[in-house]
């Protein structure tokens, strides 16, 4: 049973703001637990250090806790639960009277995180259980949001900034340690990507392409770039170009030129003589945003590339099944043909071969990697 069923069918009426009923007995519990942890083992020894990280994107907030092992950064995945910028963005039918209950359930995805999750729609455990009480000493413990939030502060600053004092507030009283709680940079969400990715590589001889839904970011070492900046990386320090492009995810993408009639599920099946630049002559205005990223990748000079996010997900069939013959995705079928033609057309302006290697990456390792090194502290 899902997180939000399980809400529901406790109270069908309000659903899941019961949870603010019994929110500050379980928040005591949590504090209580946390007052117990000295950072030693059951033999006396210390603990492994841990870093507590929330990733409250664009479309969901996903709590991650980073163990350090012999072997590097153990990462344990925790519950999923509402994008923190819904109530100020007034979308998926919140509003900042839903801040609490949206808080609430960031705050407990802590103590759901010590037991074994419900299974999800397939039969699989949403996540298995990690008793950080007993197995960490907290080192760190962030919230970080992305392009969503972004987006939500210029709209609404102030009710922007009464969110976040709600969730410092209630996280750092449950955990006892001081919180970082704020929105991440373009530059660091893609930064932070690209030394997730890091962790696996070689050496740093390449460039990270991802596509969310809200924004998209373009990550890699450039000597020559006036926009690089210099980052600590595996012992050494390595300009990093990174920018970001806020609004030109794949969702907010689709909300500029929803009204194409040439970017629609089917169009083929309704034109004959349809073919996708009928679709991308109606788009050029993301031309010129992703130019000014384009112009840099030449000075970087030969890099290998990965692509990650949406990317990852394209088939060389996309435009044929979702623009020519009309074939309905599983995945929001209303944007399907413009996705398809839309991340085609960034990957050329990019000059990223569509072929390359996909790569899924989680920026929050990389956020804790620059925790642990202050990558940045080498400007």
């Amino acid at each position: 049973m899902k997180r939000q069923d399980w809400c529901f069918w406790a109270n069908p009426v309000v659903g899941c703001r019961v949870r603010l009923a019994w929110l500050p007995a379980a928040l005591g519990l949590l504090l209580a637990g946390c007052a117990g942890i000295t950072g030693q083992g059951r033999d006396g020894g210390q603990l492994p250090a841990c870093h507590i990280i929330y990733d409250a994107g664009s479309s969901a907030t996903r709590l991650f806790v980073y163990q350090r092992t012999t072997s590097g950064w153990q990462g344990h995945r925790g519950p999923v639960t509402d994008a923190l910028a819904d109530p100020v963005r007034g979308i998926r039918g919140k509003t900042m009277q839903d801040a609490g209950a949206v808080v609430g359930d960031i705050v407990m995805a802590l103590e759901d995180l010590r037991h074994d999750g419900p299974a999800g729609s397939t039969g699989e455990q949403e996540w298995p259980a990690f008793d950080w009480k007993k197995q960490c000493r907290i080192e760190s413990a962030a919230v970080y949001a992305t392009a969503g939030m972004r987006m939500a502060e210029q709209l609404r600053p102030q009710a922007s900034s009464q969110l976040w004092h709600m969730l410092d507030q209630k996280l750092s009283a449950a955990l006892q340690v001081d919180v970082t709680a704020r929105t991440l940079t373009g530059y660091e969400e893609g930064l932070f990507a690209w030394l997730t990715k890091r962790q696996a590589e070689p050496d740093g001889n390449f460039g990270l392409a991802e596509m969310g839904g809200a924004s998209m970011q373009v990550t890699f070492p450039c000597r020559d770039c006036e926009a690089s900046r210099p980052v600590k990386v595996k012992g050494g320090t390595l300009p990093i170009y990174s920018q970001s492009l806020l609004g030109w995810g794949q969702d907010e993408a689709w909300k500029k030129y929803a009204h194409l009639p040439a970017c629609q599920v089917g169009s083929g099946n309704f034109d004959p003589g349809w073919t996708a630049a009928d679709c991308a002559l109606g788009m050029e205005g993301y031309l010129a945003a992703i130019a000014g990223i384009a112009e840099n990748i030449g000075p970087a000079g030969e890099l290998r590339w990965y692509i990650s996010a949406a990317f990852s997900y394209m088939q060389d069939t996309d435009v044929d099944d979702y623009c020519r013959q009309g074939i309905e995705s599983s995945f929001q079928p209303d944007s399907a043909c413009f996705r398809a033609v839309y991340l085609k057309n960034v990957l050329d302006t990019l000059g990223v071969n569509h072929s390359v290697e996909k790569s899924d990456v989680s920026w929050t390792l990389g956020a804790v990697v620059c925790t642990d090194t202050r990558c940045l502290k080498a400007e």
